[in-house]
C-alpha cells in the first residue's frame, strides 16, 4: 500500500515537471529572446563576433591578466589557489547555484542568476588551455587552481556523462527510481563538482 502511494507521489510530481516544461517551452516559442529576433545574417555576424572575442579574450587573459593577478595574489597559498580556481569552477559553481534556486527563487532572482553563470561560463571557455597558455609563467599556487579549472571545464562532458550513467545504474536500475534528476540534485552535483575541482588544485602541487 505504501509503495503504491509512494508511487502515486512520484507520478504526480513528474507529472507536474513536465507540464511545467512544456509550458516553459511553449513561452519560449512565443516570446523569442532578442537573438532569435535577427535575420540569418545579423545571427551569423553575432557568432563570428562572438567567436573573435573569445579568441582575443584567450590571448588577454593569459597574457595580461593572469599574470598580473598571479603577482598580486601569488604569496598567499591558499588565496591564490582559490583566485585562480574562480576563473573555471566558478562557473560550474555558478550554474548549481542557479539550479538550486530555480524552483525556488522569484523569476527577477533566476534571470540574474542565469546572466551571472552565462557571463561566468563565458569566462571560463577564455580559460582553453593552448601552446599559448602553456608558455605562460605564472606562480604555481596560482596555476594550480587556474589549471584545475581550465581542465575541470575541458573534462566537464565526460564528468558529466559518468554522472549520468552512474544516475542511470544505481537511482534507476539499482533503486527503481525512474524519474529525471530534479533541479535540485542537478544543483548539488553542479556544487560538488566545483569543490571537487578546488580540491584538487590545492592537492596538485602534492601529487
Amino acid at each position: 500500500m505504501g509503495k503504491a502511494v509512494d508511487d502515486k507521489r512520484r507520478q504526480a510530481a513528474k507529472a507536474k515537471r513536465d507540464k511545467a516544461r512544456r509550458a516553459a517551452k511553449k513561452a519560449a516559442k512565443a516570446n523569442p529572446n532578442w537573438y532569435q529576433r535577427q535575420n540569418g545574417g545579423t545571427q551569423t555576424l553575432i557568432v563570428l563576433g562572438a567567436i573573435a572575442a573569445l579568441v582575443g579574450g584567450h590571448f588577454l587573459l593569459w597574457g595580461a591578466v593572469f599574470p598580473a593577478l598571479g603577482a598580486l595574489v601569488g604569496r598567499v597559498p591558499v588565496v591564490s589557489t582559490v583566485t585562480g580556481w574562480l576563473f573555471g569552477g566558478g562557473a560550474a559553481m555558478a550554474w548549481g547555484v542557479y539550479a538550486l534556486n530555480q524552483d525556488t527563487a522569484k523569476p527577477a532572482t533566476t534571470k540574474r542568476l542565469l546572466v551571472v553563470a552565462w557571463v561566468w561560463t563565458g569566462v571560463a571557455l577564455l580559460l582553453f588551455p593552448t601552446g599559448y597558455a602553456d608558455s605562460i609563467r605564472l606562480p604555481v599556487d596560482f596555476w594550480a587552481g587556474v589549471y584545475a579549472g581550465a581542465y575541470g571545464m575541458v573534462l566537464s562532458p565526460v564528468a558529466f556523462g559518468v554522472v549520468a550513467v552512474g544516475w542511470w545504474l544505481l537511482v534507476n536500475k539499482l533503486f527503481g527510481y525512474k524519474e529525471e534528476p530534479s533541479n535540485q540534485a542537478v544543483g548539488w552535483i553542479l556544487v560538488g563538482y566545483a569543490t571537487l575541482l578546488l580540491v584538487w588544485g590545492s592537492t596538485l602541487l602534492r601529487m
